[in-house]
């Protein structure tokens, strides 16, 4: 009974929030070809066809833990790919680091919080991560390279004041505006996806917009995110105007410790790859990003169409199959530390001699 009614609660809402998104979509439609707040763009736009004959990389990682009495032990595995296309057509796959490579185990800093052992995961997974995209646009040389995830560090990643982390968290900030230098450097251009995006950006600059024009009453937007919103609104190969990553720097928890040269140019559209799947947020850093957001677009959409039902970066897909991990992967290491060190290092609550 109480499960019965749970479920028909749920049901409930997921319909009051689709129905509110289908009716704020219907009254926006109106509005698709006005000038969006950038003052470049309409709204929303047509993503053109491009022909390309390049390199593409894509980075991604995996990791899986494991708690051990006086650590925490990770392992992690970096999936580096790199497309060789001739007139759209892939020719080449080429693989860095080599997915044979055992992934590498790190063994965390002791005496951490709890909240500082999810961080450190998070910072030493990044770490490599960036450090990876770095070395393959020097090795390699490609066009575009693609980010699975945000191209910025998230708020979750930053230590508190007090934190042991701060310095990693600091190196991490350097690295990761060393990337965009090297991608600027070797005329690389930086793109991130997010999969599953729960962002409202786009839609608070709408309700803001619409509501100086009268349009909208304020608040419209309150319970939409951007991606639910958008699958409404945006038909299969369009696009919304690009915009900002933040409303303001100084008050963004992560870019206001970034470099004003990287902070001011890091921008977001989405697009729609599939009338069956929701749009994906991309991300990108450009000091001329109107003059680069229909290439990256095109590119972006170009890869993404392959699958009706999951329109994601084909290069992302590629990576993230060289870079997934088991929980049974770790227990390798798991095993052999315990033959190295003794069952002292296991946790208690799995030392239990009852079940």
């Amino acid at each position: 009974m109480v499960f019965d009614t749970f479920l028909d609660d749920a049901l409930s809402l997921f319909n009051k929030y689709t129905n509110s998104n289908k009716e704020n979509a219907l009254k926006l439609n109106p509005i698709k070809n006005m000038l969006s707040p950038n003052n470049n763009e309409t709204f929303i736009s047509k993503i053109n066809d491009i022909v390309f004959s390049c390199k593409i990389a894509g980075v991604d990682s995996g990791f899986v833990s494991k708690r051990i009495y006086f650590s925490d032990l990770i392992l992690i595995k970096l999936g580096g790919v790199i497309f060789s296309y001739d007139n759209s057509v892939l020719k080449k796959t080429d693989y860095f680091p080599s997915p044979a490579l055992f992934p590498e185990p790190i063994l965390l800093k002791n005496s951490l919080e709890k909240d500082e052992e999810i961080q450190s995961v998070s910072l030493e997974r990044l770490k490599k991560e960036v450090q990876l995209a770095i070395d393959i646009i020097k090795k390699f040389f490609p066009k575009y390279l693609f980010i699975d995830g945000s191209i910025v560090p998230q708020y979750q990643d930053k230590p508190r004041n007090d934190s042991v982390l701060n310095s990693d968290y600091k190196s991490i900030i350097d690295l990761f505006q060393e990337l965009y230098f090297v991608a600027e450097e070797n005329n690389c251009i930086l793109i991130s996806t997010i999969e599953d995006s729960r962002g409202k950006r786009f839609s608070q600059i709408l309700s803001n917009f619409l509501e100086t024009k009268n349009l909208f009453e304020k608040d419209s937007f309150n319970n939409s995110n951007d991606s639910f919103l958008l699958d409404f609104l945006l038909n299969k190969k369009e696009r919304t105007f690009c915009f900002s990553y933040t409303s303001d720097i100084k008050q963004h928890p992560i870019l206001k410790d970034y470099k004003k040269e990287w902070s001011e140019n890091i921008f977001v559209f989405y697009l729609k790859a599939s009338n069956f799947d929701f749009p994906l947020r991309v991300e990108f850093v450009s000091k001329n990003p109107f003059e680069k957001v229909d290439e990256i677009a095109s590119i972006v959409y170009s890869l993404s169409s392959l699958h009706k039902e999951y329109s994601y970066p084909s290069v992302l897909i590629e990576a993230d199959l060289r870079a997934r991990l088991k929980d049974d992967d770790i227990s390798i290491i798991y095993n052999k530390l315990i033959d190295k060190l003794g069952a002292r290092i296991r946790l208690r609550r799995n030392s239990r001699p009852f079940k």
